[in-house]
């Protein structure tokens, strides 16, 4: 039995011996290629002057992409059929994004935050019923040190989704 396995398993290599061989040029390119890919957005975010935790979003995010189609197109060089794990991925995707639609509520209103920047930390806020002082601000909520001195935990949603007083930048004079 193993007998045969092995000559099933060598018979197939042979057959396929140049595919394969292209198949590991192609992941070592590839992987050189995803790492010049991750350096450049590393450079990129160190000239500008966003968030940390957005710039490792961006970067972990774009990485697992690149790895994925990497994997797709040697798979697919070798003779796999990848379209049902293509489709999986798809139904996967739905599937997480209904399931975790307040989750990813936030996140989507979390990188608004970091983007757009309408409050810096330290900033004086009043915003879903909480007025303090902005302690951190990550993906998924916003951290207050309110004026009856409490921490209290705004999911980013809540915080994009109302109106945003700054105090801090109230500056215009009348």
């Amino acid at each position: 039995m193993l007998e045969e396995l092995t000559s099933q398993a060598q018979e197939y290599i042979s057959q396929r011996y140049l595919a394969w061989g292209l198949a590991a040029v192609g992941l070592l390119i590839g992987s050189v290629i995803i790492r010049v890919v991750d350096k450049s957005f590393a450079r990129f975010f160190a000239k500008v002057d966003y968030d940390r935790t957005l710039e490792i979003l961006w970067q972990r995010s774009v990485k697992i992409f690149l790895w994925l189609v990497l994997i797709c197109l040697i798979a697919g060089n070798l003779g796999f059929d990848v379209s049902g794990f293509i489709a999986g991925l798809s139904v996967t995707g739905f599937v997480v994004g209904f399931a975790c639609k307040d989750v990813l509520s936030n996140f989507a209103a979390g990188m608004f935050n970091l983007t757009k920047r309408p409050f810096l930390l330290g900033d004086t806020v009043s915003v879903a019923g909480v007025t303090g002082e902005i302690l951190e601000v990550n993906l998924a909520a916003c951290i207050i040190f309110s004026t009856e001195h409490e921490t209290v935990t705004v999911p980013n949603a809540k915080v994009w989704g109302n109106p945003i007083r700054n105090v801090s930048r109230n500056t215009k004079q009348v």
